[in-house]
């Protein structure tokens, strides 16, 4: 941007020379125009959600309708089963009494908010196609292979290439910003390792002993 006192400065008549009054307010006036214009770049620049911070960035939220604050997306570790949701052993968790919530809400910091952010947005705008269910899905797990299978009655099986955690799980199944066409019901969602997943040989993947079973979730 330009230095607006220092343009002006450089404009002056010579006879005004070593005059210090006028200079010190030609820079004053000088320094209010750069102010004004960091404003204007401001608000052209830092209101899209991918340069938007703290408040401006709330602001893009709220014309997608999609909040910071995500409700029972955190499990809380309690004393249970390995099976479970943050289960813990002995020790390791106090035991959940009756009727406790095991999960928490979260609040995003900015640039987790600002990938949530563009996950509604393609959701807000997709038409439901096979390509935008995978590529939601692809975004939201950060996944490079994605597997959709149709099986029949208007369903449809998920692959996720990638194993993903408990947390990651329990977040993504709070926030639901996947794709899905209306009337289509998901029969199963699983997630496995693409390069060692168990299934046949003549498919491209290991067997018995080498490859890992796919989860579902």
């Amino acid at each position: 941007m330009t230095d607006h006192a220092q343009a002006m400065l450089d404009r002056m008549l010579s006879q005004f020379d070593g005059k210090e009054n006028l200079t010190k307010l030609v820079t004053i006036m000088g320094n209010r125009f750069n102010v004004l214009e960091q404003v204007f770049a401001d608000l052209r620049d830092s209101r899209w959600i991918d340069t938007a911070e703290g408040t401006q960035l709330d602001g893009c939220g709220e014309i997608v309708a999609q909040n910071r604050l995500i409700s029972y997306a955190i499990a809380l570790p309690f004393f249970g089963f390995e099976s479970q949701s943050s289960g813990r052993g002995f020790g390791k968790a106090r035991m959940r009494h009756s009727g406790e919530t095991y999960l928490s809400s979260a609040k995003l910091g900015d640039a987790e908010y600002r990938k949530m952010l563009k996950a509604k947005v393609f959701k807000n705008t997709s038409t439901g196609t096979a390509e935008e269910v995978i590529t939601s899905l692809a975004n939201i797990f950060g996944a490079a292979k994605i597997v959709i299978t149709e099986i029949g009655g208007a369903k449809i099986r998920i692959g996720v290439g990638r194993e993903l955690t408990e947390a990651e799980i329990t977040f993504n199944e709070a926030v639901n910003l996947m794709v899905k066409p209306g009337g289509i019901g998901i029969y199963l969602k699983s997630h496995f390792d693409p390069e060692n997943v168990f299934g046949f040989k003549s498919q491209g993947y290991s067997g018995f002993g080498v490859g890992k079973f796919a989860n579902t979730f």
